[in-house]
């Protein structure tokens, strides 16, 4: 049994009163609308208001149906009628904001509040308010932060303890808020709202979908993927030996050499035994070179990569750099990363600071040498799949927003795909579309989603992309380009939910890994970390869960039955353990997790002005 950050109303059976007048013409900006529909399922948009309004009829909706504008309904009558002193509302102006702060402690970068939002739950037929705990930066007039992410904001958000150290009670720190909000507000709200709400987080049943395994090299199987890799060799080898090109700043030559020697097992065998050992890699003297520089500029760094270039083998590069403390130390990352990437080389950049912290880099090393491998083309595992092997397209977004001189925006997409297997296997990535949301970039990803599906071997195929995608625009027409055999179905996974739980019955009130509830027929809320059963002690911070929405399949019955959506949900749980970042990496799919670093990369290369990079069949290179 999992209890989620959900109060129910003990009254269900209500109703709230809205004000409504028929709409004609064009919509106005700033006025609320809102479309009821027919039995037939006819449209008909009214302007909407919440209190008596000269022109507009008294309109009264029943608890089930209207479900989003009786939230906003309820969310108005607690705005208006609770101390302003003690909320916060985030985004005033925007009609789909439900979302209420209530202020629990101050804070000299902000406000520690625990949020409120009116929501329907359809499992369960059931009125409540979602809630959880939420820091608010301290913001400038015109809506900007004042403070940058730091330290301080991140113990304050409860991502931190108080030593600075992740905070391995993060279940227990919000879940004290919450009963810091029920002590101060409850009675308050129950007051204006009438419906008796619960002080009891709602109660629901859970199950659990099968702990993760990883296949290795011989076939072997382990349920840790670092216990797998020091019994087994990797699931499969680079095809030659691989050279590694050190590069350096001239002052920095003796940070170069405590990185070569932690990546030979030399300073922290018992950590990590070297890239020979764990990765049977080779790493003598032979193929390593290396080279210093005075400086890190267009000129020099065009002369390494030619030098790679003439090398004529793989070749990885290793660069030592600052970290990312200031905005000149993390644009010198990005254009590194631009530099090599852009000329079809994966590279590895690695922090003074992280070599010089000993025992940073003690428990680092194993990371970094993953990665490399990774880079190189090596595969050091695979997961083993629920069922039969299929195709998985994790598809992704970047945006770039243009101001033209007339003042409008115009909004540019990136599309791409991360191909892996229901195994995890790193395939290819791949660009699906570019441009303005028009016919022709709906026609690109058509196109490119359909030539992908069609060029496969396998009969079963999964979307994964953490936006619902237009079913009416995109899928159905890609249904119509591939052949009838061929089962699709599409998930949306999102790693930024409302939604969160607690198991009372466990150490720190974390739920067990693999643990999942419904949340309705399509909706369902996955812990991809947590607790394990062999060993529940907590070494560290554990994540929200994910909410995974199944949103379309061309199969509509399989897509009906609890065995079918189980199955994908376990291959979802499955691929967060291919994630070849780190050992310990983010728990999320790496159909996901994927997208998102590429995402990231593309957001920073537009940001500090460098030229657009072709992405497409590369290895690796944003681990």
């Amino acid at each position: 049994m999992i209890n989620i950050n959900f109060l129910p109303f003990k009254n269900q059976e209500f109703s709230v009163a809205i004000f409504r007048r028929l709409h004609e013409g064009e919509r106005e900006k700033d006025v609320f609308y809102y479309n009821f529909y027919s039995d037939h399922g006819t449209p008909t948009l009214y302007e909407i208001k919440f209190s008596h309004t000269e022109g507009f009829e008294k309109f009264e909706l029943s608890g089930y149906h209207n479900t989003n504008l009786i939230a906003k309904c309820i969310y108005n009558k607690l705005l208006n009628e609770l101390s302003k002193d003690d909320i916060i509302v985030r985004k005033p102006g925007d009609f789909n904001n439900k979302k209420i702060h209530f202020i629990i402690e101050n804070h000299t970068k902000g406000k520690k509040c625990v949020w409120v939002e009116p929501y329907y739950m359809k499992s369960g037929n059931l009125w409540g308010l979602l809630i959880d705990y939420n820091f608010v930066v301290e913001t400038e007039a015109e809506g900007n932060q004042k403070f940058k992410l730091d330290k301080d904001i991140l113990i304050a958000s409860g991502t931190l303890n108080q030593q600075g150290n992740s905070n391995v009670d993060y279940y227990l720190f919000k879940h004290d808020y919450l009963k810091k909000f029920l002590r101060r507000f409850l009675e308050a709200i129950n007051n204006v709202l009438d419906v008796g709400i619960s002080g009891d987080l709602l109660e629901v049943n859970s199950n659990q979908l099968a702990p993760k395994s990883y296949l290795f090299g011989n076939n072997a199987v382990n349920a840790s993927s670092y216990m797998g890799l020091v019994k087994n060799p990797p699931l499969k080898g680079t095809a030659t030996d691989i050279n590694f090109y050190f590069i350096y700043k001239k002052d920095n030559r003796d940070v170069a050499v405590s990185l070569l020697k932690g990546l030979r097992g030399e300073t922290n065998p018992s950590t990590f035994a070297g890239m020979a050992k764990l990765f049977r890699l080779g790493f003598s003297n032979e193929l390593i070179k290396g080279t210093a520089l005075d400086v890190f500029d267009d000129a020099s760094i065009d002369a390494e990569i030619k030098k790679i270039k003439e090398i004529g083998r793989i070749v990885i590069p290793i660069i030592i750099t600052n970290a990312k403390k200031d905005e000149d130390d993390e644009r010198l990352y990005y254009w590194l990363k631009h530099k090599f990437t852009n000329a079809g080389i994966p590279c590895q950049v690695v922090t003074k600071d992280l070599i010089r912290n000993e025992y940073s880099l003690k428990y680092s090393l194993s990371n970094i040498g993953l990665q490399i491998f990774a880079k190189a083309g090596g595969q050091p595992w695979k997961m083993k799949s629920s069922s039969a092997e299929y195709l998985i397209l994790g598809i992704g977004q970047s945006y770039n927003i243009e101001h033209t001189t007339d003042g409008n925006k115009i909004e540019k997409n990136i599309t791409y795909s991360v191909l892996t297997d229901s195994s995890g296997l790193f395939r290819d990535i791949k660009v699906l579309g570019e441009g303005v949301e028009d016919e022709n970039y709906y026609n690109q990803l058509i196109t490119n989603i359909s030539a992908i599906i069609n060029g496969t071997t396998y009969k079963k195929v999964s979307i994964h992309c953490p936006f619902r995608m237009s079913k009416l625009k995109i899928l159905e027409k890609v249904v119509k380009r591939i052949a009838p055999d061929l089962e699709l179905s599409v998930l949306v996974i999102n790693s930024k939910s409302d939604f969160f739980g607690f198991d009372y019955k466990n150490n720190g009130l974390v739920p067990f890994e693999s643990t999942y509830i419904k949340l309705a027929a399509d909706e369902f809320l996955v812990w991809f970390e947590g607790l394990q059963y062999n060993n529940p002690k907590i070494t560290k911070r554990f994540g929200n869960p994910l909410l995974i929405k199944f949103w379309y399949s061309n199969n509509a019955q399989a897509f009906k039955e609890f065995q079918y959506k189980e199955s994908l949900l376990q291959d979802c749980i499955n691929l967060s353990g291919a994630n070849w970042r780190g050992f310990k990496a983010k728990q999320l799919p790496v159909s996901v997790f994927y997208c998102q670093r590429i995402a990231e990369f593309i957001a920073k290369f537009k940001e500090y002005e460098l030229e657009h990079i072709e992405i497409s069949n590369l290895k690796p290179w944003f681990l």
